[in-house]
C-alpha cells in the first residue's frame, strides 16, 4: 500500500500577487520517492483539517515560521513570522496523530512543534540564548544542500538505527531550537555545542530532526533512509 502522508501548508505572501498556500517541493518529492502519497492540509479550518487527516496514514510536520512562544508560556521576545493558523493546524494534527497511533516525522519547525505540544520549550533565538561557534543558520548563498556541521547520534536510538552511523554531517537553517525537552521524548542527536538535533518518543511513533533531510535525499543515503522508514511505518 502507498500510504497517504498529511503535510500542513505554509502561507506565503508575495508582493503584488495572491497569497500562496502550499509546501516546499522537496518535502513532497521526498515523500513520493520513498513511496508515499501527499495530502496537503490548508490552514484556516482546524475541524476540517482533523477530519481530512482521518484519511491519512502519517503526519509530516515541516519547517516554517516560528512557533508562538505563548504556547510554551513565554512572551514573544525574538520569535518572528508567527502564524497562528499554521500553529493551530500543526498542533491539532499532532494531537490527532497521537490519538490514532499514526507515525509522525518532524523536521526543523516540526521538531519544535512536537516538543512544545508535549510540554517542552524552545530557544527563541539560538545565537543569543545558546551562543556558540557552530553555524546553525547557513547563509542563503551557500544553498540548501550545504553541510554546515556534524551531529552525534545516540547509540541505540531509532534514529541511529535508521541512519546506520553515529556521526553525520547535516545542513542547518534555523534560529530556534529545543530548550527544555518534553516529557515522553528523548534526545537522539546533538550538535558539537550540545544543541538538540533529534528527538523521538519511547514508543517509536514520533521521530524528529532539526536539520532538513528533505533537501538531501538525492545526495545522502541517511536522508533518504529517514523518509523510507517513515513511509514504511505509515504503510503499516
Amino acid at each position: 500500500m502507498r500510504p497517504w502522508i498529511a503535510i500542513p501548508c505554509d502561507t506565503v505572501a508575495r508582493e503584488g500577487r495572491p497569497t500562496v498556500l502550499g509546501a516546499n517541493e522537496p518535502y513532497v518529492r521526498s515523500v513520493q520517492r520513498a513511496g508515499g502519497r501527499v495530502l496537503l492540509v490548508p490552514p484556516g479550518d482546524v475541524e476540517a483539517a482533523r477530519e481530512l487527516f482521518g484519511y491519512a496514514n502519517g503526519l509530516l510536520l515541516t519547517g516554517g515560521p516560528d512557533v508562538d512562544p505563548a504556547r510554551y508560556g513565554q512572551p514573544n521576545t525574538k520569535s518572528v513570522g508567527v502564524d497562528a493558523e499554521r500553529d493551530d493546524v500543526d498542533f491539532e494534527l499532532l494531537r490527532a496523530a497521537c490519538d490514532a497511533g499514526k507515525p509522525v516525522f518532524g523536521i526543523c519547525r516540526g521538531q519544535q512543534v512536537i516538543n512544545v505540544a508535549l510540554g517542552g520549550s524552545l530557544y527563541q533565538d539560538v545565537p543569543t540564548e545558546h551562543p556558540s561557534e557552530v553555524t546553525h543558520r547557513t547563509p542563503s548563498n551557500l544553498g540548501r544542500t550545504h553541510l554546515a556541521h556534524a551531529i552525534k547520534l545516540r547509540r541505540g536510538t531509532r534514529l541511529a538505527t535508521i541512519v546506520g552511523d553515529l556521526y553525520i554531517d547535516v545542513n542547518s537553517f534555523h534560529h530556534q531550537a529545543v530548550s527544555d525537552v518534553a516529557p515522553g521524548l528523548k534526545v537522539t542527536a546533538t550538535s558539537p555545542d550540545g544543541l538538540v538535533e533529534g528527538l523521538e518518543s519511547d514508543d517509536g511513533q514520533i521521530l524528529a530532526v532539526q536539520c532538513h533531510p528533505e533537501e538531501l535525499t538525492e545526495s545522502t543515503t541517511w536522508a533518504a533512509a529517514l523518509f523510507e522508514d517513515f513511509i514504511s511505518r505509515a504503510s503499516r
